[in-house]
């Protein structure tokens, strides 16, 4: 019985240290491209985002959404974290971002005509998509996958652009300096 009443005990105490810590997060910054996620400031964060670095990263997407109606994790959080940054003041000569997608992935970039014939959903990447092309991504698709799927170009969104090859991309960004973040 005590053993018990002391377990309870621990599991309020821990709840509502959760609950208060919780409540003194700032709300987050909305995010400069529609559909991403906001960013929470974090004040005295070790690592915070630095207006004066550059930072160079290639999303290397090649996993679709969990589901249909979801956006893919690699170009959500492309969005989110260029947001992110550019809301903590980094400019944009500063934020570099790329795109390459291959695999299953693909799906998550075809054009809204072709993704509601395959999935009966609009595309949730189209708008995300289209916020980072206009905010400077360069935005990739293997043509090594599209040949091996048999995947006409003109079926994907007009904000990608068919590379050679994935692996030749990777490899020339990385050469180029950028952070490869895979998903």
């Amino acid at each position: 019985m005590k053993a018990s009443s002391a377990v309870f005990v621990l599991v309020l105490a821990s709840a509502v240290i959760t609950v208060s810590a919780a409540a003194d997060w700032p709300p987050p910054v909305p995010p400069m491209i529609s559909g991403a996620l906001g960013y929470v400031p974090i004040p005295g964060a070790a690592v915070a985002p630095d207006p004066s670095h550059a930072y160079k990263v290639i999303f290397d997407t090649t996993r679709a959404g969990a589901k249909p109606e979801l956006p893919a994790d690699g170009i959500l959080f492309a969005a989110t974290d260029l947001s992110a940054l550019r809301g903590q003041g980094v400019a944009p000569v500063h934020t570099r971002f790329a795109l390459i997608f291959h695999g299953r992935a693909i799906d998550a970039i075809l054009d809204n005509a072709h993704y509601q014939a395959k999935f009966g959903v609009d595309n949730p990447n189209l708008a995300l998509l289209a916020g980072l092309k206009k905010e400077g991504a360069e935005i990739f698709v293997c043509g090594q996958s599209l040949a091996a799927m048999r995947i006409d170009p003109a079926a994907l969104s007009p904000d990608v652009t068919v590379a050679s090859e994935a692996f030749i991309v990777l490899i020339a960004y990385q050469n180029n300096g950028y952070a490869v973040l895979q998903f």
